[in-house]
C-alpha cells in the first residue's frame, strides 16, 4: 500500500508537523479541522455555531480537494471542547451528513486558543 500526502492550495495549512491529508490505499485521512477561518488564521467565532460550521467547512475542502466528498466520510471523531455542546454538535452533524452518516466518537477534551471543536475523519479516496 502505498501513502502519499495530498496537497492542495485550498486546503487548510497545518499548523504544526503534520500534513493536512494523507492518501494511503483507498482511504484518506484527514488531520483535525478546527473553527479557524484558513485565511486569516483566526477563529471563525468565540461561539460554538461559528467554529462549528467553519469547521465542517475545512473538512469539506480538504475532501473536495482530495477528489472525495462529505459522503465518502466513513468514520469521524470529533473533539468537543464543551460537552454541553453535544446537541448543537448532532444537530451541525445532521446538516453536513444528511444521508448514511458515519461513525463518530465525541471525546471531550481541552482544546488550544479557546478552541470549541476539531474534526478528524477517515474518508473512501476515489481514484
Amino acid at each position: 500500500m502505498e501513502k502519499s500526502i495530498v496537497e492542495h492550495p485550498d486546503m487548510p495549512a497545518p499548523y504544526g508537523a503534520y500534513s493536512t491529508v494523507v492518501r494511503a490505499g483507498d482511504f484518506l485521512f484527514v488531520s483535525g479541522q478546527a473553527g479557524i477561518v484558513p485565511q486569516t488564521g483566526q477563529k471563525a467565532g468565540e461561539d460554538f455555531e461559528s467554529q462549528a460550521k467553519q469547521a465542517f467547512e475545512n473538512l469539506k475542502t480538504c475532501l473536495e480537494c482530495s477528489g472525495a466528498s462529505m459522503g465518502d466520510v466513513v468514520k469521524v471523531i470529533t473533539w468537543l471542547g464543551d460537552a454541553n455542546e453535544r446537541a448543537a454538535l448532532n444537530d451541525m452533524f445532521a446538516e453536513y451528513f444528511q444521508k448514511d452518516a458515519p461513525a463518530r466518537s465525541t471525546p471531550i477534551v481541552d482544546l488550544p486558543m479557546g478552541l470549541l471543536l476539531s474534526i478528524e475523519a477517515t474518508a473512501i479516496a476515489r481514484p
